[in-house]
Formats: C-alpha cells, sequence, structure tokens
C-alpha cells in the first residue's frame, strides 16, 4: 500500500471517527459481514453471561476488526464505519450480560440519550439512563442491605484523533490513559460531596474495538428530579476532581470549568421533575450526612512534611500531641469505606477511633456523632495536636498535627497529610488532653 493512500485512509479514519457518534443503532447484520470477512478473523461470540458479582471488574476485549475491515468499508458506507466503530446501546446491554437491564433500558423507566461532547481529546458518548427498582439480576448490598432501587447509565468513550484506548492490562500504557471518574452530579449540592462515591456507586467496562464501556450503577438519582441532573465524565482519575467543574453559589446550577486541561464532558440527564420525591431526597440526604461510610473527597491535596517537622506538645495537651504522632505513622495506607483499620484500610471517622482506640478512648464510628464529643475549640488558631477538625458535606473528620496540618483518611489519597483549610472547618473538638 502506497505512503500517500495510507496516509488519505489515516485522515479519512480521523474525520469520520470525530463526525459520527452513535446517535442510530448500526447496522448489525452489515456489522457481521465485515467481521467476518477479514481473512483468518473467527466470528466473534457473544460473552459468557456476567457473574453476580460485578464489583468494579475490567472487561478486556482484544480489538475485532482490522484494517482490511476498513478498506473493506472504504470511503463508501458511513453507516458501516459507524456499525463497526461502535455497539448500539442494545448491543453493549447483550455485551454486559445482564437480561434484566436489556430489558429495563427498553421500557418507561429509561432514556435512549445517545449524546456526544469532545473534550481533552475523547469522545464521550451518554448512550441511555435507566432508573427503577430491581432492574438488574445482580442483587447489590451495601451496608448490610440490598440496594435494590438504583440508577443505571451507559458511556462510550472514544479517543477523537480515531486511535484506540489502550487494552485495561497492556504492559507500559500510563494508567491515567484508562482511568475515567464517571458520576451523576445534582443541582444545589456540593459536587465533591455528592456523587457516585458517596451514593455507593460502582460500575463495570469493557473495551471493544477501541471504544470503551462503562456501565455506571448507583443509588436512584430520579427522587432529586425537581433539580437539574446532571453527568459528569473526568479523564484521567477514579475520583471526583473540583477543577473540573464550576458550582454556581446562588443558583447552584453546575457548569463546565472551560480552563480545564482535560476531559471534562457534562451531561444534563432528561429525568421527568414529575418523578421526584423531595420527602425521600431529604431522608437520604440525612443518611448521607450522618453515615460513617458517607464521607467524601473535599477535594483534599496531599503534601509532605518535611524532615523538619515535628509534632509540638503544648503545655497539658501531650497526650494530645501524642496521638497526632501515633496517627502519622499510618500515612500511606489506603482508604475503604466504612473500614476501621488503620492498616488495611479505614475512612475517616474509622480512621480517627481507631487513633483513639490505641489511647483507650473509644469513640463512635461516625463523624456526625464524634462531633457531639469533648470540648469545642474556638478556631483554628486556638487548635493543639491531636484535636480533632470536621468538615461538612457529608460529615469528614480529621487529626489536627499542628502548623495548620492534618492527617486524615481521605477517598483519593487515603491516609495522608493535608492543610487544614482545604476544605470549609465546621468545628473543632479537643477530647485528648
Amino acid at each position: 500500500m502506497g505512503k500517500e493512500f495510507r496516509k488519505e485512509l489515516d485522515e479519512l479514519d480521523v474525520l469520520l471517527r470525530r463526525a459520527l457518534a452513535p446517535a442510530e443503532g448500526p447496522d448489525e447484520r452489515l456489522n457481521q459481514r465485515i467481521l467476518n470477512s477479514v481473512d483468518g478473523e473467527e466470528k466473534i461470540g457473544k460473552r459468557e453471561r456476567m457473574k453476580a458479582e460485578m464489583e468494579k471488574r475490567k472487561w478486556r476485549r482484544m480489538p475485532a476488526v482490522a484494517l482490511t475491515a476498513a478498506i473493506l468499508v472504504g470511503a463508501g458506507s458511513l453507516t458501516a464505519y459507524g456499525a463497526y466503530r461502535y455497539l448500539s446501546l442494545k448491543g453493549a446491554l447483550e455485551e454486559f450480560g445482564d437480561k434484566g437491564l436489556e430489558e429495563a433500558f427498553f421500557n418507561e423507566c429509561a432514556t435512549v440519550i445517545n449524546e456526544t461532547q469532545s473534550y481533552g481529546g475523547y469522545d464521550v458518548t451518554l448512550m441511555g439512563i435507566a432508573s427503577g427498582e430491581n432492574l438488574t439480576e445482580y442483587a447489590r448490598e451495601s451496608d448490610g442491605k440490598i440496594r435494590s432501587d438504583r440508577t443505571y447509565v451507559i458511556v462510550a468513550i472514544a479517543r477523537s484523533d480515531g486511535s484506540p484506548m489502550p487494552d485495561f492490562g497492556e504492559p507500559g500504557e500510563d494508567s491515567a490513559e484508562r482511568d475515567f471518574f464517571v458520576s451523576p452530579l445534582i443541582e444545589g449540592l456540593d459536587p465533591a460531596a455528592y456523587n457516585a462515591v458517596t451514593m455507593k456507586g460502582n460500575y463495570s467496562e469493557m473495551l471493544q474495538d477501541g471504544v470503551v464501556y462503562r456501565l455506571l450503577e448507583c443509588d436512584d438519582v430520579e427522587k432529586f428530579a425537581d433539580h437539574e441532573l446532571y453527568l459528569s465524565v473526568i479523564g484521567g482519575s477514579t475520583f471526583y476532581d473540583r477543577n473540573a467543574y464550576v458550582s454556581d453559589e446562588e443558583t447552584g446550577k453546575i457548569h463546565r470549568n472551560s480552563e480545564y486541561n482535560g476531559l471534562n464532558a457534562l451531561f444534563r440527564l432528561p429525568i421527568d421533575a414529575s418523578k421526584a420525591n423531595p420527602e425521600e431526597a431529604e431522608r437520604y440526604l440525612g443518611e448521607l450526612g450522618s453515615n460513617a461510610g458517607a464521607e467524601s473527597s473535599k477535594g483534599a491535596v496531599k503534601i509532605e512534611l518535611g524532615d523538619d517537622f515535628a509534632v509540638e506538645a503544648a503545655s497539658g495537651n501531650e497526650k494530645g500531641a501524642e496521638a497526632a504522632e501515633y496517627a502519622l505513622e499510618f500515612v500511606g495506607n489506603p482508604y475503604e469505606w466504612n473500614g476501621e483499620s488503620l492498616t488495611e484500610g479505614c475512612d475517616s471517622s474509622g480512621f480517627t477511633k481507631g487513633v483513639y482506640e490505641h489511647f483507650g478512648v473509644s469513640l463512635p464510628h461516625a463523624a456526625a456523632k464524634q462531633k457531639d464529643l469533648g470540648q469545642e475549640v474556638d478556631g483554628i488558631e486556638d487548635a493543639c495536636p491531636g484535636d480533632l477538625i470536621f468538615y461538612d458535606g457529608p460529615s469528614h473528620v480529621a487529626v489536627y498535627i499542628g502548623d495548620n496540618k492534618i492527617v486524615h483518611a481521605d477517598t483519593q489519597l487515603g491516609i495522608c497529610v493535608s492543610e487544614a483549610d482545604f476544605a470549609e472547618i465546621v468545628m473543632i473538638r479537643r477530647i485528648l488532653r
């Protein structure tokens, strides 16, 4: 093949890839003929049905169409090109292997969307959304109970230049190339605090023909339908990034940060406002605010302590300084929702509970309840090492170590050191003296 001809094909490939969003279902019969026409290419069989436990499972699938197939399509049929590049919503659901969701996405509880946005070198297509009770064949358990009332979203993510997304297990690949944070956001609520992490979210994803398909699920957002509802897709991270969006303090509306360097797509979710349930929404927010495992990252920034840093004990507060020094021993250990292990994983209130337990003080595993204990400290300027620093939206707690710094269990960073004012402080309590 001549270089000029190959160059023209490459240019055509890029143009078509960027122009074509999967707004219409592909011609699957034509797609199958293309797949079967490649020399040496075996027919692609259906995946085995997903197993009951899908927790954050990343499926691997090698690209099924070689360059020969692209040449067969050539410059003739745009429908055929779109067909082999993207799965339809129905095709993606079949590959995920959940018959319950296959049915749910094509009845009155779902909306087929197929809207594409392009930012940061990626084309992101919101394919569809479904909400309701018992939509899946696979029950999801959290907090010791079955969570049956859920929202499900499917997105397709592709590179804008037409090159394939890397396989999930390819050695030497930058892992950030495969990291995406997909989450619903709610008008009027801090998006860093109320997102898929706090709403008991999880996902499955697969790679096919260079396109990543992600199936996200979280607690049902329809109860908030009297608010503007959004779907955010952030690239290069598996957690929410405060820099990606701007939340208007007066209106509560959320907008893309146009100066953000990367992928920060933001879709409006077309959910009927009549499905709102304000009473249930208020109850649910109360549950998030007081639940020990509901704290979420406030956009904390991990900082490194210099070799000259030392916890300084104030007069009469020696035990508090000892607690601060003890807490620092666990920096680098993982975050785990509802966990209490300082070494294997804990959340923010599980972390403070474990630290204080070492000094014979029993704390409840709930930041909102810890906030009622001990003596209130007027402000950060009066805080001493070992004091507990509290943040809201929902509840989060940290151990003060002095010099305007804290150590805490952050959902993104694990147990780490941050500046005490990384988020608004709502209360400081002194329990150890």
